[in-house]
């Protein structure tokens, strides 16, 4: 704002905004005035999106106190301002946005995240939607060395929940202004059980994050009991921008909308985009509501933001699913099982949780290619889908299911199987050390009752970082310690036998590969095949090894024979 004076009147002529000298009662500090009660009087609260985060970005307002009520700092770019009765909302919101300091305004609204009753659309209760979408082939085929992140934008998380242990990253509770996250309505944990809940931990369910290492960042936007369906405008659009500025975090989920159109909410999604983060939202559950279907429902409506339409388990439309031209992809959104408040598991509907899933697809293949830009992650989606409704791109399905195992397969690279190969020798009792062998050969005897008494393994690769450490179980010893890359692990010149091993790999890509060894034990001949770190052989038995065989492949592939008794104790 200039320097000159202008002041902004109500019908009783009071002053709005004020510059002039005469100004007494300018607010310099939110702690100079009451806290705002969020709850009440929404309609006379104004949210503020700041250019530049502040300490106290208000002073630059030049506002008084016979217009503002109450404040709270939500952030250091969000404010929100609560004006005094007879104060025009929309004359206070027209003359902000003139100032150069704010980015944008509006009038403080809740937006309904898009879930529906319990009771609605709900029949058989099987968990199909992970099956369904792919994600079955792929759960145990993405391993990741740095967490991925997904920010989920809801009323919290139950950061206790059983399924979602090691599955939770820092978040904030906007609601009691704190580090420490709950969820009071329970639908934020709905929505994060569908992205990472716990795969193979015997409990519960699985989600689309499979053994990939994905982790929510639960953000508390509103839910203050079980029945609120509510977020506050203007702790959605400070979350938003809080993700946006964490470089760990690479999707953002968006489970809730409205049908107006919010300059503050546009501004936050925006500067998200801005810092390369992939923006998934709910397309909307009125879809069969004469007065919205159709329509745009934001934020998935938004440029840059990946919009879900929901699907059944016949792959049909749900018919509470919204449809318009901005539906980019679908997912299943009809009576899904997941997580909920209450440490337990219940179904749901809803878009909300179609969402979700594609948020957990977008992290996956994040987690297989960390290089991969937003606008890359989202045309792999769009390229692998599965085509529903009419041919192409439609209103109903957006570019079509998605296809996780397909969306993976397409951006993995290739990994030349030929130059992957482990070299490995042994010392044979009477015989010594014996040349290298490699790719699943025998090294060691048979049928000649000579043992193994040491070992020494290498990788060759190309192009990939990987090592390898394995320890031998010795007659007398019990388990030496690991030897990697080359070293001996037994003995030599003892008569020691073997009796046991174990190998895995070492390296960042270690989680891409499989290593596979066999064992031929005394009395037992060859065992079944062991896989990264487990124990081939026998122990407590007195037996010797006798022979082995070594391979390395490319994780997911199959083994290269029988796994079920690698080990006999």
């Amino acid at each position: 704002m200039n320097e000159n004076k202008e002041t902004i009147f109500n019908e009783n002529q009071e002053t709005l905004v004020d510059n002039s000298k005469e100004a007494t009662t300018c607010i310099n500090s939110l702690e100079e005035i009451p806290d705002i009660n969020i709850e009440e009087n929404s309609d006379r609260q104004v949210v503020i999106i700041y250019a530049n985060s502040g300490e106290n970005n208000v002073k630059s307002l030049a506002l008084n106190t016979k217009a503002i009520q109450s404040g709270k700092k939500v952030s250091e770019r969000v404010d929100l301002l609560e004006l005094r009765d007879g104060i025009s909302v929309d004359d206070f919101i027209s003359q902000l946005k003139t100032n150069p300091d704010v980015l944008a305004v509006d009038q403080n609204q809740v937006i309904k995240v898009s879930a529906l009753p319990n009771d609605t659309y709900i029949q058989s209760g099987d968990a199909w939607q992970f099956e369904k979408i792919g994600a079955g082939k792929t759960w145990d085929k993405v391993f990741n060395n740095e967490p991925v992140v997904v920010a989920v934008i809801d009323s919290g998380l139950n950061v206790s929940h059983p399924d979602l242990e090691g599955r939770i990253a820092a978040g904030y509770d906007y609601v009691n202004d704190t580090a420490d996250v709950i969820d009071m309505a329970g639908h934020g944990t709905m929505v994060s059980g569908c992205i990472a809940a716990v795969n193979n931990n015997g409990i519960g369910i699985a989600g689309v994050a499979g053994m990939a290492d994905i982790r929510i960042a639960p953000y508390r936007t509103g839910g203050v009991n079980k029945e609120d369906r509510d977020l506050q405008l203007a702790y959605i659009c400070a979350a938003i921008i809080d993700a946006a500025s964490r470089p760990e975090v690479k999707v953002i989920n968006m489970s809730f909308g409205g049908y107006n159109n919010f300059a503050t909410l546009k501004t936050a999604v925006a500067d998200a985009a801005d810092a390369g983060k992939i923006l998934v939202s709910a397309a909307g559950n009125e879809g069969d509501l004469v007065q919205y279907a159709g329509k745009y429902s934001y934020p998935a409506s938004y440029e840059n933001v990946i919009s879900v339409a929901a699907t059944t388990n016949l792959n049909g439309s749900a018919a509470f699913s919204q449809y318009n031209n901005q539906v980019d992809l679908s997912a299943p959104g009809l009576e899904l099982y997941t997580t909920t408040m209450n440490g337990g598991y219940a179904i749901a509907s809803g878009t909300s949780f179609s969402a979700p899933i594609i948020s957990g697809a977008c992290a996956v293949l994040k987690a297989v290619n960390a290089n991969l830009s937003a606008s890359e992650v989202e045309k792999s989606l769009k390229d692998t889908a599965l085509d529903l409704g009419n041919t192409g791109r439609d209103n109903y399905f957006g570019n079509g299911l998605v296809r996780l195992d397909a969306a993976v397969e397409s951006i993995s690279p290739a990994i030349p199987t030929e130059d992957l190969s482990t070299t490995y020798r042994t010392h044979v009792e009477n015989i010594g050390w014996q040349s290298w062998r490699d790719k699943g050969a025998i090294s060691g005897t048979s049928g000649q009752s000579l043992r193994l008494e040491g070992i020494e393994i290498k990788i060759n690769t190309s192009g990939y970082d990987l090592g390898v450490q394995y320890q031998t179980h010795v007659e007398n010893i019990g388990w030496q310690g690991f030897q990697s890359d080359g070293n001996m692990s037994g003995t030599t010149g003892r008569s020691l036998r073997l009796e046991a091993i174990q190998i895995q790999l070492t390296g960042t890509d270690n989680r891409s590969f499989d290593v596979y060894y066999q064992v031929h034990a005394q009395n037992y001949g060859w065992l079944d095949w062991a896989k990264n770190g487990e124990s081939a052989g026998t122990e407590g038995k007195s037996l010797r090894l006798e022979a082995i065989k070594i391979v390395v492949v490319p994780k997911g592939n199959p083994a290269p024979g029988p796994t079920a008794q690698p080990f006999v104790k």
